[in-house]
């Protein structure tokens, strides 16, 4: 299965969205997408706006403008900025709902608009020219709506919506919009391809896996908030260093230049914790698919059991621990599906399998869970093998035994009841796992012997001496 960016989980996407939203501060808090021309700030902090829009959706790319406003908000906080970019801030304007309006409200808005465009043009007949198109006149949009509030809210700077159309005509901002329409155009067409898509399915399946999912997530929301309260007090602290410094070199600091600096040091730590929540990232990513590839070289495919060299290797390791063990070491046990090669040809293939499943589905249910802990492994065709590590009594065994044969009669197969003949081993210390395979094996070959669809419990040479 590949997915397409709708049929992402809420937690890939969201992983997503968090990216673009630590690419977007690194952006607004440093060179890579913020500069200044006199007399105005040129800022491309928009750009993972526009990848929003494109690979997601309008919700993520006007929450990715909220994030841009609000970064350039903060940004015109201060007052060393020009006075033409305080209209932007709240705090140093004189308007703050204006401002607001200005420097989020407009943004936001951008966001959405791109957003809907992109869902229009994604779905256009020729969606990759429409999608470049909507990269290109991205920015033109962007100068639109904030040249537009500055005329709605601040007539008195000049600017009106017509100034935006000024960028059309100018050779270095169409080769720079030409130059972000391609990068968006690239990496939008490199989440269309098979070897992404097929990367995103495999994170995605990997998440039905047991793997603690909400303790990580859990563990991440509280390094998250611990990085975010460590990076206030390492900001205070700093500040009121260098305050210290300079007071003893005979400089002294105003408040507004110590605000100021605290101000300039806490942009610096957002942009760190952006840079490490980009590693986070990459680090669940990594992790959901090494862990796929994982079960995926050690789980049957058809079965979802382990396969038969995983199996034998995890034995190996499980009978190191049972070894230590004085209340008894558990049982191995070899077990196939009678006439199986019948069910086969008299149903076909693709019903033989269903059965195969169906029987590890419920050795799973009754042998993996709770009373018994043990681990599965289809060890080849219709034969399957389990190491049971819980040390039962023998009566609790042969319940579970006769318990297992009853759920699998229940199989529906036309008139034909599937079975299973069952060959059970005590393990003892010393014995390997080639030793336990080969003799458990046996004893399932006497139960065949003995009329199938039942179970023999060894060890061998005691069985062998009853039938004497």
């Amino acid at each position: 299965m590949q997915l397409t960016p709708q049929q992402w989980s809420g937690s890939t996407r969201l992983y997503l969205l968090g990216a673009l939203v630590a690419v977007e501060l690194l952006m607004s808090f440093s060179f890579l997408g913020y500069f200044h021309v006199e007399p105005i700030s040129i800022t491309i902090a928009y750009i993972p706006v526009l990848l929003a829009g494109a690979l997601m959706g309008p919700l993520e790319s006007s929450i990715l403008g909220t994030i841009f406003g609000l970064a350039s908000m903060w940004k015109a906080s201060v007052s060393y900025v020009m006075d033409f970019d305080k209209l932007f801030s709240p705090l140093m304007s004189g308007h703050p709902v204006k401002s607001l309006l200005l420097s989020v409200g407009s943004r936001a808005l951008f966001g959405l608009l791109v957003g809907l465009l992109y869902q229009l043009a994604k779905r256009a007949r020729h969606s990759t020219l429409w999608v470049g198109a909507t990269s290109f006149f991205g920015p033109f949009i962007h100068s639109f709506l904030v040249y537009g509030a500055m005329w709605a809210f601040f007539p008195e700077t000049g600017y009106t919506p017509l100034d935006a159309f000024q960028s059309l005509g100018s050779f270095n901002k169409s080769l720079s919009n030409l130059i972000i329409a391609g990068m968006v155009l690239l990496i939008w067409k490199l989440t269309l391809t098979k070897a992404w898509r097929q990367f995103l399915s495999r994170v995605e399946a990997s998440r039905h896996f047991r793997m603690g999912e909400h303790y990580h997530l859990l563990s991440l929301a509280c390094i998250i908030l611990l990085a975010l309260l460590s990076s206030v007090a390492v900001a205070i602290y700093f500040v009121n260093r260098m305050r210290m410094v300079l007071n003893q070199t005979g400089l002294s600091l105003t408040d507004t230049a110590y605000a100021d600096l605290l101000h300039l040091q806490i942009q610096f730590l957002i942009g760190i914790l952006a840079m490490m929540a980009l590693v986070i990232v990459f680090l669940i990513f990594n992790r959901r698919y090494t862990t796929y590839m994982d079960r995926e070289a050690r789980v049957d495919a058809l079965t979802g059991a382990l396969n038969r060299r995983a199996f034998l290797q995890s034995c190996g390791l499980a009978l190191r621990d049972l070894a230590r063990q004085t209340d008894g070491a558990g049982y191995f046990l070899m077990l196939d599906i009678d006439g199986f090669k019948t069910v086969n040809d008299q149903y076909g293939h693709p019903e033989g399998d269903r059965v195969l499943r169906e029987v590890a589905s419920v050795l799973r249910e009754l042998f993996s869970g709770d009373g018994f802990n043990g681990f599965i492994g289809r060890m080849g065709g219709d034969e399957f093998a389990l190491l049971l590590c819980t040390p039962a009594t023998p009566e609790e065994l042969a319940w579970g035994l006769q318990h297992f044969l009853d759920r699998v009669h229940q199989i529906q197969l036309g008139d034909h009841q599937v079975s299973c003949s069952i060959g059970v081993l005590p393990i003892v210390p010393g014995r390997t796992v080639e030793e336990l395979y080969r003799e458990a094996d046996h004893l399932m070959y006497l139960a065949k012997q003995q009329g199938k669809d039942r179970y023999v419990i060894g060890p061998l040479a005691a069985v062998s001496t009853a039938e004497q």
